[in-house]
């Protein structure tokens, strides 16, 4: 039987009989049967056993774990609270960082098919700035700020000469849903107490063995340095390792705190920019300067974030632990991913409605529409690649511009110049008949090739964007040498690639021949320009050739084109 065939509503409740850490059965989190895995809907991720020691406490119900698929090694822990079923996923032992959370979210999403969103719950590290007095036990929300979508990866980008650090990219906001779901429970908190204290009063009495550590006793101290201040270990403690007793700042210089008003309450929450990156930061004028260079806006740093961001729809909560200074110690750590879990817990009960979670596209959707996104971008990237590649090797078939040499020409004819021979009978049966070759013979001197600039300037305007090859050559005595028989062939298969590589339509044969030679540096052969130039003219619909001045070219030249050009003729519409 497949997942999507099992049971789709709740099943019947037993107690949990087999669960350890105090207190009675009666209190604890109930576990029901078995669901399938397409009745989750909301994704919990948490870094730290502690973290997830929290998320898994805050549960109304817990569920009998289910199979996952050989390719997934995450270990899962899936219950419910209210009327959303959730799975809880942690980070491998070890292994932190925004790579190793990427991966977990996207193995959970490929297991539970229907999440819709993710939390991401646990600690972070708070930024003291001037206007909102973050401090220890606090919760911080990720939205969107300024230009960006609630979290940046403060560690990716380009370094810039004089050592500037240019950060790149951007990470994608919490879904609608849940950025509706914040705006009622800032405007509930604005009105009421936040129901977090009762959440963890009813966490510690189903959990009574949490409490010691995951409550807010009178031993855990608020205590922010000065920023120039910092810390003191004269402890066995190795210098590189955490403190972990309440007396972690115990040689540390009273004097040197930095002077702070008292709390109007015991926590605030609040919602703006978190800072995510790759490096554990335990220095406060690296963390200030980091928060000025990103605005003045950062609230909290953390070290997961970013990784979720990028393909997952998720919301990031951090309960602030620390200040990501020198003082840095794990003794607020439990007590801020409890605060952060019931946050998570108060959104989900009372402001994030089923229906709205049904009706949003499932996480994997997104993944897909993120994976969709990259494919394109790649596509595109190549195509770009491709026609660079085809723009350069037009450039080879020749260096001489004889678009320069038609222009110069041209804005010598006064208006109305050979007016007379547009509108000539002759003329319009050369234009308009497949094969015909018109001879326009004169003196030196007359004129012929300012009637070649007019006429090829009016074949240019009447069907250059009609499908039809146009290319031309100006021959002159004083260019006699270099316009042999292979640079009037490379000229007009050049004009010709272009006109192909505008419309899109430059046939292989010209990426061949060039290929061909651009590697060893050597020059293509009369007799594969001419074979090139045939292809390239096929492409068309017709192609007009123009040729001023075959008196100034040399003989051998001449007998040469007079030969070669009928035979395009009988191939081709030229």
């Amino acid at each position: 039987m497949s997942m999507h065939d099992e049971a789709r509503g709740k099943k019947r409740s037993v107690e949990n009989d087999n669960d350890n850490g105090g207190g009675n059965d009666r209190s604890k989190a109930r576990r029901t049967s078995q669901y399938s895995h397409s009745q989750y809907t909301v994704g919990w991720v948490c870094a730290l056993p502690k973290e997830q020691t929290a998320a898994i406490a805050m549960l109304d119900e817990q569920h009998e774990s289910l199979l996952n698929p050989h390719s997934d090694p995450n270990a899962y822990t899936l219950g419910s609270i209210g009327d959303h079923n959730i799975v809880i996923a942690c980070l491998p032992k070890g292994q932190i960082g925004t790579a190793s959370a990427a991966t977990v979210a996207t193995r959970m999403v490929q297991t539970f098919p229907c999440v819709k969103f993710g939390l991401m719950v646990g600690i972070g590290g708070g930024v003291p700035r001037r206007g909102i007095d973050v401090r220890l036990g606090d919760v911080v929300v990720g939205t969107p700020t300024g230009s960006f979508g609630g979290v940046v990866q403060w560690d990716m980008g380009k370094a810039r000469e004089g050592g500037r650090f240019e950060r790149t990219g951007a990470l994608n906001a919490p879904p609608p849903s849940l950025l509706s779901a914040l705006t009622k429970i800032e405007t509930r908190h604005a009105m009421h107490e936040p129901r977090i204290p009762k959440l963890l009063e009813d966490m510690f009495a189903r959990w009574p063995k949490l409490a010691p550590l995951y409550s807010r006793s009178e031993e855990l101290v608020d205590v922010l340095f000065r920023a120039d201040y910092g810390h003191v270990d004269k402890s066995e403690v190795e210098p590189d390792e955490e403190e972990d007793d309440i007396a972690a700042c115990r040689f540390c210089d009273k004097t040197k705190v930095k002077a702070r008003r008292p709390p109007c309450r015991e926590m605030m929450i609040h919602y703006g920019l978190i800072a995510s990156g790759n490096q554990v930061i335990k220095d406060a004028k690296f963390r200030d300067q980091l928060n000025t260079d990103l605005g003045g806006e950062v609230l909290c740093i953390e070290m997961e974030a970013a990784g979720l961001l990028t393909n997952f729809p998720c919301l990031i909560v951090r309960g602030i632990c620390d200040y990501a200074d020198s003082h840095k110690n794990k003794t607020w750590q439990e007590h801020a991913a409890a605060v952060a879990a019931a946050f998570a817990k108060e959104l989900l009960l009372d402001h994030v409605q089923p229906e709205e979670v049904n009706r949003a596209p499932t996480a994997l959707e997104h993944l897909a529409e993120q994976v969709q996104e990259v494919f394109d971008s790649v596509t595109q990237f190549h195509s770009e690649m491709l026609l660079n590649q085809d723009v350069d090797a037009v450039k080879w078939l020749s260096v001489t511009d004889y678009a320069s040499i038609q222009r110069d020409h041209f804005e010598k004819a006064h208006q109305g110049t050979c007016q007379w021979f547009l509108n000539s009978p002759e003329y319009w049966l050369w234009q308009h008949s497949s094969g015909s070759t018109l001879y326009c013979p004169g003196i030196p001197g007359a004129g012929k090739t300012i009637l070649a600039s007019i006429v090829i300037n009016d074949v240019v305007n009447k069907f250059q964007d009609d499908g039809v090859g146009i290319a031309y050559i100006y021959f002159s005595y004083e260019r006699r040498g270099e316009q042999n028989l292979d640079h009037v062939l490379s000229c007009l298969l050049k004009q010709l690639a272009q006109t192909a590589l505008n419309q899109s339509r430059l046939p292989e044969s010209v990426r061949e021949l060039v290929n061909k030679h651009w590697r060893w540096g050597t020059r293509p052969s009369f007799s594969e320009l001419f074979q090139t130039l045939q292809s390239i003219c096929a492409v068309f619909s017709s192609v007009f050739i123009l040729i001023d001045a075959l008196d100034e070219c040399q003989a051998h030249v001449l007998s040469s084109l007079v030969s070669k050009l009928p035979e395009l003729q009988t191939k081709v519409e030229v």
